[in-house]
């Protein structure tokens, strides 16, 4: 999958059931060249191209139950922890 994807999903917090905005970037380890982070975003759906350090949390990859169609799904149960 490519990043260019990803940054068309809308990102959802599954054990609250909240949006919390769209993937707008990424932290990526230089040595091995893996994601270890998502910057997520944007939280009102009408300033997706103006948010810019808006409101920009990191969404550790490990915290990342599901990538869906058309969302990203974050956050486990209690019991999974």
């Amino acid at each position: 999958m490519r990043f260019s994807e990803i940054q068309k999903k809308e990102v959802i917090d599954a054990t609250k059931g909240t949006f919390l905005g769209f993937v707008q970037d990424a932290t990526i380890d230089t040595v091995t060249g893996k994601v270890e982070s998502l910057h997520v975003g944007g939280g009102e759906r009408n300033s997706f191209f103006d948010t810019k350090d808006k409101d920009t949390k990191k969404v550790n990859l490990k915290e990342i139950t599901t990538i869906g169609k058309d969302i990203v799904l974050v956050g486990k149960k209690n019991a999974e922890k």
